[in-house]
Order: structure tokens, then C-alpha cells, then sequence
């Protein structure tokens, strides 16, 4: 019995490291995984001296029905995205109420609610993205630029939440107004 004795304390402290090890695994696999997509971005800020270098801003998903997106994160909405991964062809907003309605027949992706978004609400309105401080006098000018759109790669992961990926721009369509203008 003493013989087992000497293997047992340090298999007891191996088991929760390999534990941990294989969670730690399976969850950077699962975050590479879902759908990627462009959604054009508005309402910059692009220097929150607070939280380091991170772009704020507000996605300006493609909605084609006059719906709107609740603010809160209780309000059960999800967004129905079609289209052929980058881009997005439309986004519908898709109530609890209908949640029956929603199945991946219909959509391309399926963003749910983030009750742990870092910028509050539900994580469907608004986000953030690091920049690099090497980098941010360069996104501030293209930010400022108005004939420039902001354009945020996100991934929709396999549980329909969103990870912001990678900020880019591309020129405006001169006939659509900048969002800012309109405000």
C-alpha cells in the first residue's frame, strides 16, 4: 500500500493541470471557429485614454426591415444574418417572442445576445477593438476621414456571439451620407 502512496499525491496534483490544460485546448479551438464577417462600423471614438487603445464604435448592421435593436441584454434579440461569408447581404432583428421563427434554415448566422459584452447593452449595438499604440494616429486619421468607411471583421462563434477580429477601411459609396452627418 505505501507503495502506491508515493504515486497518488503527485497524480492528484497532475490531474487538475491536465484538467485546465485540455479546457484551455478545447476552448482556443472553439474560438477559431464560426463564421467570419464585414459589418461597417459608425459613431467613432477612437481614443479612450481609460482603457488603452481601443476603438469605440457603433456596428451600422445592413437592416433592411424597419425594426429596431433593444438596447438591454434581457430583451432576448438575436440577429439574423444573410449572405456569403464576408459579406453581408441583409440583418434582420429577431425578437424572443418569434424566436421559433429563427432557425439556420433562414440565416447564414445567428447572433445572440452577449450578456458579458465589455461595452454593456447586449453586444449587438456597440463594441470595441484594440489598436495598437504604434498604429492608432494612423486609424484616428482614417477614422476622421469621411470618405471612409470603417469596416469591422467579426467572427460569429458556433454559440452566435460575436469577437471583433480586425478594423479595416474602405472608400464610401459617394450617393450613401455618412452616418455622422446624419446625427
Amino acid at each position: 500500500m505505501n507503495r502506491y502512496r508515493q504515486f497518488s499525491l503527485p497524480a492528484a496534483l497532475l490531474l487538475p493541470i491536465l484538467g485546465l490544460g485540455l479546457i484551455w485546448i478545447l476552448t482556443d479551438r472553439e474560438s477559431d471557429q464560426g463564421t467570419v464577417w464585414d459589418v461597417p462600423i459608425a459613431g467613432y471614438d477612437p481614443r479612450d485614454l481609460l482603457r488603452g487603445h481601443y476603438v469605440q464604435f457603433r456596428y451600422d448592421w445592413p437592416v433592411l426591415e424597419a425594426d429596431t435593436v433593444p438596447t438591454w441584454s434581457g430583451s432576448g434579440t438575436s440577429l439574423c444574418i444573410i449572405g456569403s461569408p464576408p459579406k453581408i447581404t441583409s440583418v434582420s432583428v429577431r425578437m424572443k417572442a418569434n424566436a421559433d421563427l429563427l432557425s439556420a434554415a433562414d440565416c447564414d448566422s445567428i447572433v445572440k445576445v452577449n450578456p458579458w459584452s465589455e461595452e454593456g447593452g447586449n453586444g449587438l449595438i456597440r463594441d470595441r477593438i484594440y489598436v495598437p499604440q504604434t498604429a492608432a494616429g494612423v486609424y484616428q486619421a482614417k477614422l476622421r476621414d469621411s470618405k471612409l468607411q470603417g469596416i469591422v471583421r467579426i467572427r460569429v462563434n458556433n454559440d452566435g456571439f460575436i469577437t471583433p477580429l480586425s478594423l479595416d477601411f474602405q472608400s464610401r459609396d459617394p450617393e450613401t451620407p455618412d452616418p455622422e452627418d446624419a446625427e
